[in-house]
């Protein structure tokens, strides 16, 4: 993180006039809420998300066996 950025930021936020500060949060409020999974389309998740774990060491383990149900006619 950019300290002095964070700073310099700040202080054009603290002086804003109340009406800019209101339409700066609602900006905000809109990006944050486009970012939420249940905001995106499926593809749009996926595209997000794929390939974000860095770990090398992270792997999927064994999701065990589906029980065996009887076949439909």
């Amino acid at each position: 993180m950019d300290l002095k950025l964070v700073k310099f930021l700040a202080e054009i936020i603290n002086n804003l006039t109340p009406e800019e500060k209101q339409v700066l949060g609602t900006m905000i409020n809109l990006i944050q809420d486009n970012n939420q999974p249940e905001n995106q389309s499926w593809h749009e998740f996926i595209e997000n998300t794929y390939g974000s774990i860095q770990d090398e060491t992270f792997v999927r383990h064994s999701q065990g066996n589906f029980e065996q149900r009887e076949l439909f006619e």
